[in-house]
């Protein structure tokens, strides 16, 4: 291991474990949800302890949605979506480093004992596979992250494609978030929007992933 991986190594496992640690903590944890969820909404609880949660516990596997509604509600549509912004491009960065320090080498040495090994995507395929396969469901949020992460797909296409997908179909969870306390009519208006992306996802995964799909 050279010391650039070393140095990822300080930093990065540390803040695996602390992710880790929340997700448990949060399975494990006494009282109510719905009390929890108030907290968390509360203008008096510190936007930065919400922040913190939503960076880390993601990246540990927890569901990113729960966080998207509840952007939503605490910073409104503007203020959440921008905290959206910025918490998925820490997700992918520390996601890339994660996986090209630890896991992918971890994969490569799996897979040396068997038949298979990670698929090699061809350069002129790579923005095209990276926008199909993070727009079509069925990973969930941070499995699709690392697992593009795993494929030989280059940081510059990785980011801006990720963090692109992503927001997009963030919108309609961080408005319905805020719409539901500020305006339970316009919370219709992103509920059809989540049915159509619904819809055009099922198409996709028709057309893509379905054997014989047209």
């Amino acid at each position: 291991m050279n010391l650039q991986h070393k140095s990822m190594w300080r930093w990065l496992v540390p803040i695996a474990a602390f992710a880790a640690l929340l997700v448990l903590l949060f399975v494990f944890m006494p009282g109510d949800p719905l009390d929890w969820v108030a907290f968390f909404i509360h203008r008096e609880t510190h936007p930065w302890l919400f922040l913190l949660l939503m960076l880390l516990l993601p990246l540990a596997g927890f569901p990113i949605t729960p966080f998207l509604l509840l952007a939503g509600i605490k910073f409104g549509p503007l203020g959440g979506f921008a905290v959206t912004a910025a918490v998925f491009g820490a997700h992918l960065v520390i996601s890339y480093l994660l996986t090209h320090s630890l896991l992918r080498p971890f994969v490569w040495k799996l897979l040396a004992r068997t038949r298979y090994k990670l698929p090699e995507i061809h350069a002129d395929r790579r923005v095209p596979f990276s926008l199909i396969f993070m727009a079509v469901p069925g990973l969930p949020y941070a499995i699709k992250n690392y697992a593009l992460a795993l494929l030989n797909v280059p940081f510059r296409i990785y980011l801006p494609i990720g963090w692109s997908i992503n927001l997009i179909q963030a919108i309609p969870f961080v408005g319905l978030g805020h719409s539901i306390i500020a305006d339970p009519k316009l919370a219709l208006v992103f509920v059809a929007l989540l049915g159509a992306g619904y819809l055009v996802a099922l198409k996709m995964r028709k057309r893509f992933i379905t054997p014989g799909g047209d």
